[in-house]
């Protein structure tokens, strides 16, 4: 039976990652754990005696099942839990482990350029330590029936990534078969590179070749996994750009891309170009990592 974490923030008004809950039928077979994590700041505020965290926890829990009482009425299976957290991405992390959680639903926060030039989120934490599934919640509403974009690399014909792939696949199907979406994969062309001019003849064969090349193998990947060629999309440019346009475009509502745990220029889609994507999509992201991920956390 799938087990879902969903990460309340008790300043949203609307509460997205517990609204995505409302996309899954309530006769679905799933165990939801919705947790509220109180910020250090709100607990020294009460002066961190035992008594008082533990009236303040109980508080907050009959807050929660309030909050979750209409789902629970219709047929849901919701736990709650309140936690008080020292790092909020290592409680979130601990909490998906503690219920085997296959997948966390949590709001998404974007930021400026210079909040993110000094402050290192919580999402983008999450998005380069958790082993579990992470969707990131957008504010665009309801996303049933709406496109899933799956974000596929093949420059990359290793074992591992060939890998990440079919992983990236098997989470979009799972949300198109829950959303009766259509899934579109999408793969941003790096063009190869030559050092003679753009108007050489050999310089543009290359080029060509190379697309020719790269082309095919995207369209063998979408026979493979049933991906009708009107939903394949191969565009220049770098991930997050060709991501951003693409699933605008589609009106989509959920972009999946995979992650390795490495950094530098190598790599399918590597941490930094997740959270290019998170900084500017508007839609939902679900970030899948390798298999085998082991979080240092």
């Amino acid at each position: 039976m799938p087990n879902i974490l969903v990460v309340i923030d008790p300043d949203e008004s609307e509460h997205s990652a517990l609204n995505r809950i409302k996309e899954i039928p309530p006769t679905a077979d799933v165990n939801y754990t919705v947790v509220l994590y109180l910020s250090p700041a709100s607990v020294m505020a009460k002066k961190a005696s035992a008594s008082v965290i533990s009236a303040l926890e109980e508080t907050k829990a009959a807050w929660l099942h309030d909050l979750v009482a209409p789902l629970l009425a219709v047929g849901y299976r919701i736990n709650v839990e309140v936690v008080t957290f020292t790092r909020l991405y290592e409680e979130i992390i601990k909490s998906a482990e503690k219920i085997s959680a296959h997948m966390i639903f949590k709001p998404l926060r974007q930021h400026g350029v210079l909040k993110r030039a000094f402050y290192t989120s919580t999402d983008r934490k999450l998005i380069r330590l958790c082993p579990t599934p992470l969707l990131l919640v957008s504010d665009q509403g309801q996303i049933h029936g709406k496109p899933i974009v799956a974000a596929i690399d093949i420059s990359d014909r290793d074992e591992a990534h060939s890998q990440l792939n079919a992983d990236v696949m098997a989470q979009a199907k799972v949300l198109a078969r829950v959303l009766e979406s259509e899934i579109h994969m999408v793969y941003a062309f790096r063009p190869a590179v030559v050092t003679t001019v753009a108007a050489d003849p050999l310089a543009y064969q290359i080029t060509r070749d190379h697309y020719d090349n790269e082309h095919k193998m995207l369209v063998a990947l979408a026979e493979q996994h049933s991906i009708a060629i009107d939903n394949v999309s191969m565009r220049e440019g770098t991930a997050d750009e060709v991501l951003f346009r693409h699933a605008k475009d589609s009106h989509a509502g959920v972009i999946v891309l995979g992650t390795v745990a490495r950094s530098g220029a190598s790599g399918l889609f590597i941490g930094n170009t997740a959270e290019a994507v998170l900084e500017t999509t508007e839609t939902d992201v679900l970030v899948v990592k390798a298999a085998g991920f082991q979080t240092p956390t």
